[in-house]
């Protein structure tokens, strides 16, 4: 299950004046840069309050911002939009947000993309912080799903741990934080990495690969793990396509009958579609 972080808030005069870590929550044992400047960010001078308009044209010196209400703002992008779509079509107009997870968003993302449907328009743009790409892309090419979402690292009760380009120090606390209890608890850690950076230091092994020899280190250990079996061989067989490539003696591509009892003769495998062969 995914926790997001929860902070205590230190409240002096009805101001926001310190935010701090949550023990008592599962990942809250640590608070991101991010979060320890929110009060900074909250009582800045130069914090938006309310929608300003430009009354100069843009590359102007001057932009010539002017304050408007709630509901000039609204009735003017209406219109705005509203012209758009007529005289260009929905598409011509593109949508942009930042990240949800690290900034106001996260309340109106949800409507935000109901407003984008609804007026017709396919194209969004949006932004993202530096831990959103590990958490987010990286666990969605991996495993099918994205972080938040069902799938997280179980560093509570791992043995070993190989961090692989990725530093949770500055990249995801909570990561960091669940494995330094683990190196406490006699977890060992390998980090690859070119530099020495963050738990790189605690690793019981660090492996530092130059710039672009990332795959020849991942063929030498996948090299390693095929001949000495230090794989599931069944799940292997049965869920990937690694039995249905190449024979050893003669490198043709294997045949259904030589991977599994009953299989068709005239079928092999490539990538992993089904190709029929004479």
């Amino acid at each position: 299950m995914y926790f997001p972080v929860r902070a205590t808030a230190t409240i002096s005069d009805g101001a926001l004046v310190a935010l701090a870590p949550d023990p008592a929550h599962p990942t809250g044992q640590a608070l991101c840069t991010k979060g320890k400047a929110a009060p900074e960010l909250v009582h800045h001078r130069e914090r938006l309050l309310y929608p300003l308009m430009r009354t100069n044209s843009k590359g102007a010196v001057d932009p010539g911002w002017r304050r408007i209400g709630w509901d000039e703002a609204l009735d003017t992008s209406a219109a705005r939009l509203t012209e758009l779509a007529g005289d260009h079509g929905p598409e011509s107009v593109v949508f942009g947000s930042a990240s949800p997870s690290t900034s106001a968003m996260s309340d109106s993302v949800d409507w935000l993309m109901r407003l984008k449907r609804a007026f017709g328009c396919p194209n969004l743009v949006a932004s993202m912080e530096l831990c959103g790409w590990g958490r987010f892309p990286a666990s969605t090419y991996t495993y099918g799903e994205p972080v938040p979402g069902v799938y997280l690292p179980d560093l509570d009760r791992a043995g070993c741990i190989l961090y692989w380009g990725y530093n949770p120090s500055v990249a995801r606390l909570a990561h960091a934080t669940a494995t330094t209890a683990a190196l406490r608890r006699g977890a060992r850690l390998i980090v690859v990495d070119p530099r020495r950076a963050g738990l790189a230091s605690k690793a019981d092994h660090w492996l530092r690969v130059r710039p672009g020899t990332d795959a020849a280190l991942a063929l030498a250990m996948t090299h390693v793990m095929i001949k000495r079996g230090w794989y599931d061989h069944d799940f292997v067989r049965r869920w990937t396509n690694a039995p249905l490539l190449v024979r050893g003696d003669d490198a043709r591509l294997m045949r259904a009958d030589e991977v599994f009892a009953g299989g068709d003769r005239a079928t092999t495998w490539r990538g992993m579609s089904p190709v029929r062969v004479p």
